[in-house]
This record gives C-alpha cells, sequence and structure tokens, in this order.
C-alpha cells in the first residue's frame, strides 16, 4: 500500500515523499479521519489508537491526543508564552526545528515537511531525569494560521523496555520495579536509543511506535466537507 512518509536530507530540512511500506503496528486498513478543529485538517489514525484529549500516564493502550491552541491563549499559558510560540512559528516558517514547550530532549529534534504544506518539529519525551518514569511520547508541532496544532503520541513503556533491555536497568533499591535509564560514561543513553528507533534497529513495538507516529503525521491532508 501506498503511504507518506519523511526523509532526512542533509542539514535541517526534510523531505516528503510517496513510498510503499509495509504497517509495523495497527492495522492502516481500518483507519479512520481524525479532525483537527478549526483548520480544515485532518488526520487518518489506525483503529487500534485511542485518540484523547489527555495522555494517561502510563498509557494501556497507544494513544494519541491532538491540541489546538491559538496564539492569543499563550498569553495566560504559564510555560509556553506567546513570544515563544512565535518564536517557534517563525522558525518553523524557514525550515528550522524549534520547541517551544519548556523543555527539550537536546540534539533530538528533526524538521519534516508537512504534506499539506510547511514544515512540522518533531521531538520525543523520554523523561531522563525522572529516573523512575519512563516515557515514551513522541510530539510534533505545527502551525496553521494563528493556531498552534501539537500531536503527541503515547505507548505502554513496559513492552518497549522488555524489548530492548540494552537501554534499560531495574534497580529495586531505588525503584522496584520501575525500569530506568542504564548510566555509560557519556550518559547519553536516550540519544542512542532515539538513534536506533529512527533507523528501525530495536524491538517491534519500538519501531512501530515510531513508524506509526510518522505515518500518522504524514497522513495529515483536507478534511472533505460532509455533503
Amino acid at each position: 500500500m501506498s503511504r507518506r512518509i519523511f526523509c532526512w536530507l542533509p542539514g535541517a530540512v526534510l523531505c516528503s515523499l510517496l513510498a510503499t511500506v509495509s504497517a509495523q503496528g495497527a492495522d492502516v486498513g481500518e483507519a479512520r479521519d481524525v479532525p483537527i478543529p478549526g483548520t480544515g485538517l485532518a488526520l487518518r489514525v489506525p483503529a487500534g489508537v485511542v485518540v484523547s484529549p489527555e495522555l494517561p500516564d502510563p498509557p494501556r493502550v497507544a494513544t494519541l491526543s491532538v491540541a489546538v491552541e491559538t496564539l492569543q491563549s499563550f498569553r495566560h499559558n504559564g510555560i509556553v508564552s506567546e513570544a515563544d510560540a512565535l518564536a517557534q512559528r517563525a522558525a518553523l516558517a524557514r525550515g528550522h526545528a524549534k520547541v517551544a514547550d519548556g523543555w527539550e530532549q537536546d540534539g533530538l529534534a528533526d524538521i519534516v515537511s508537512l504534506p499539506t504544506g510547511g514544515y512540522a518539529v518533531i521531538y520525543p519525551w523520554y523523561r531522563p531525569f525522572e529516573l523512575c518514569a519512563l516515557e515514551f511520547t513522541m510530539n510534533a508541532a505545527f502551525f496553521v494560521g494563528n493556531r498552534r496544532v501539537t500531536i503527541r503520541y503515547r505507548v505502554p513503556p513496559a513492552i518497549i523496555v522488555g524489548e530492548d533491555p540494552t537501554f534499560f536497568v531495574h534497580e529495586q533499591a531505588n525503584c522496584g520495579e520501575a525500569a530506568l535509564w542504564k548510566h555509560d560514561k557519556t550518559d547519553d543513553m536516550p540519544k542512542r536509543f532515539h538513534k536506533a528507533v529512527k533507523a528501525g534497529r530495536l524491538g517491534p513495538a519500538a519501531n512501530a511506535w515510531y513508524a506509526d507516529f510518522i505515518s500518522i503525521l504524514a497522513s495529515l491532508h483536507q478534511k472533505v466537507p460532509a455533503r
């Protein structure tokens, strides 16, 4: 089946193209349209993915959240200011990756071109500083006029930890049954993990988590008005 995916180019800008790839996660054949309020756009989301305004922590199943915020709303945000949002919109318009969520894992943000035009920044949250609370969330942010759209895709951590033990360890004395990142000489295990998951070199759950997120974002399209 033909699906739109993203390819990384040397430098900051990425390109999108149509390619034939196999589904790695939920059944794409049963996907449904999820509208993005106030934008005239929609995403194609696999049937096995729950769509929720809030992301559970930790989730029991793969869960997608879509938030739409006007630029004016950032004046009362408390975390991201209107100036931050404007700076992010300006950077994305130039094809530069910029995260404006108050926290970012250094060096892991990418810029992608969208099928509807313009760019989005994509970046993970792994909670590297909360030792006993791993999180696997992929995020995307882009702008439609004066609205910022944020898409977050989170999956249960246990299955990823179980499939990819190279990156994780259990320390009963500190975290009980919870897993945490292994420490190495450079202390960059989340970066090594992210590089591996982008290359599809991890277990099926981690590979599907990343590939499905990319496929959902790449499905962005103009919503057809109801007749």
